[in-house]
């Protein structure tokens, strides 16, 4: 039994806690101007994104890890909370389904990272992980954007003519390869951030080109559909909120005799023109849709490492706008490069320079809203998108002390309850799903346990052990065939405590 002097003890311990973290966050925001403590407005303003249909298991989810290889060979590690993890295990357990991968023609040097060999060692890996291939051309031996569309040396001297073939033996084999290799992609990319035509000066639209990038284009789409026509091709912009920039290049495909599948875009915001920026994009995509009915991807976004929790606002409400476009044309939001933490500034991956695990930000991916317990930022009895139920649904709060991040969920009462707390997730593609949580028990309940139910099939439970640290609780095979699933936790106790944190629910 809990002694009532623990309770008092653990009542001081909270509020040294606070006290200490009072402390910490005005030191931190006096030292790091950039960083930013988010306010209550944040937090109410903060809003998941609907989950989709069943035909969501299309809907992509996705993230650029194109630095991972040299990342790797530098000795970096990642870190799923506090496990060391493959990153493209870590990708699939917090929600993404979709790899994207740049190649680029004649890499060398530093720039080798983007050969074909490491595009087919990363596609394989993606595969392998139960992840959907994306591929992105540069048809460059380096970047290519809007301020730089350099032709490869080998291509330095060639006719429009031979541009085009060029661009045509590039794709083919490249596709092919990795066709070879096991990997069908799912999308692909011809040319990255084309807003001024690519393979300068030849396809330069700014330079009266546009005929010449069209046909350009069209090499490399052509290409695609002539290996797999089920591939989606897309043409992809700079500037996600700029409608006038976006119709000119796709009037000018349109009126060349090109084609394209998807309109991808990159959206970029700082806080400075946060709000506006995304509004803009959302207008833009709307008219996208209604001028050309075709699909739209967010092909690219990020948003500062330092402030994660507008970062999860900016992708949440990304995913809900493209979820929500007209006739199911939005097909899906791309993350560039989360897990760059050593990147320069500035810095927009979503994984701790320190600690080398994702932020709060790529919850927004997540098929649990708030699994983290951090969405309310502060102590509270009714977490948002929990549910509690039991006899005793006021032994069930958050608290801080984390196994990650800030707060945790805690039952407790100091005398016997029971207490459940569960989560309903919607619109699932039937199949079989994991749902993993860390749990800290360090005594004996009556019970104890994970459960999954109303899946279709009768609920599965997984009992906690007792133990003095945080251990990975996992329920496995929970083979989904109604489209949903309840997921949660249940304590039948008396004056003893245990806690959950970083909730993962993913499809295996």
């Amino acid at each position: 039994m809990k002694s009532s002097c623990l309770q008092i003890f653990r009542k001081i311990r909270f509020a040294t806690a606070g006290i200490l973290l009072l402390f910490w966050m005005s030191s931190c925001y006096k030292n790091n101007n950039e960083e930013l403590i988010p306010t209550q407005s944040m937090r109410t303003s903060f809003s998941e994104p609907a989950l989709l249909s069943t035909s969501s298991a299309d809907f992509v989810k996705g993230a650029d890890i194109s630095h991972v290889t040299r990342m790797e060979n530098a000795g970096k590690l990642f870190y799923n909370t506090t496990d060391q993890q493959d990153l493209f295990i870590i990708m699939k357990e917090r929600g993404l389904n979709t790899i994207r991968i740049r190649v680029w023609v004649n890499s060398t040097g530093t720039f080798a990272y983007n050969s074909l060999a490491d595009v087919v060692a990363k596609a394989v890996r993606a595969k392998n992980a139960g992840l959907k291939v994306f591929v992105d051309f540069h048809y460059s031996d380096t970047w290519a954007d809007p301020w730089n569309q350099t032709k490869p040396a080998t291509w330095s001297s060639y006719s429009y003519a031979q541009l085009k073939t060029a661009v045509s033996n590039h794709t083919t084999t490249t596709i092919n390869t990795l066709i070879a290799n096991g990997v069908t992609p799912a999308f692909v990319e011809v040319g990255n951030e084309v807003d001024n035509g690519m393979l300068w000066p030849t396809g330069q639209i700014p330079a009266g080109n546009i005929a010449n990038f069209a046909g350009l284009y069209k090499a490399g789409y052509d290409a695609v559909k002539a290996i797999n026509p089920d591939i989606k091709v897309m043409v992809h912009f700079s500037k996600g909120f700029d409608n006038d920039s976006c119709k000119n290049v796709l009037n000018g495909l349109v009126a060349n005799g090109a084609d394209f599948d998807v309109i991808g875009l990159s959206v970029y915001p700082w806080s400075g023109n946060f709000a506006t920026i995304l509004s803009q994009t959302n207008a833009n995509m709307q008219d996208l849709v209604a001028t050309y009915n075709k699909d739209i991807m967010i092909a690219e976004c990020g948003y500062v490492q330092s402030d994660p929790v507008n970062c999860r606002l900016m992708i949440s409400t990304l995913l809900t706008q493209v979820s929500s476009l007209p006739g199911n044309r939005g097909i899906g939001v791309c993350y560039w490069e989360p897990q760059y933490y050593d990147r320069p500034p500035v810095n927009k991956s979503m994984f701790s320079s320190t600690t080398f695990n994702p932020t709060l930000a790529i919850d927004a991916f997540s098929l649990v809203k708030n699994p983290g317990f951090e969405v309310d930022n502060a102590n509270t009895q009714n977490p948002i998108n929990w549910t509690s139920g039991g006899t005793n649904a006021e032994a069930n709060y958050v608290e801080t002390t984390a196994h990650s991040g800030t707060y945790r969920l805690t039952h407790y009462k100091n005398a016997a309850y029971n207490v459940s707390t569960s989560q309903t997730i919607t619109g699932l593609p039937n199949g079989n799903y994991t749902f993993q949580a860390w749990v800290i028990s360090p005594y004996a309940m009556t019970q104890n346990q994970l459960f999954a139910k109303d899946f279709g099939s009768a609920q599965i439970n997984a009992s906690i052990p007792v133990a003095a640290g945080w251990q990975k609780i996992k329920i496995s095979n929970v083979n989904v065939s109604n489209g949903q699933c309840t997921i949660g936790f249940y304590t039948d106790g008396n004056n003893k405590y245990c806690s959950f944190d970083d909730i993962q629910f993913f499809k295996q």
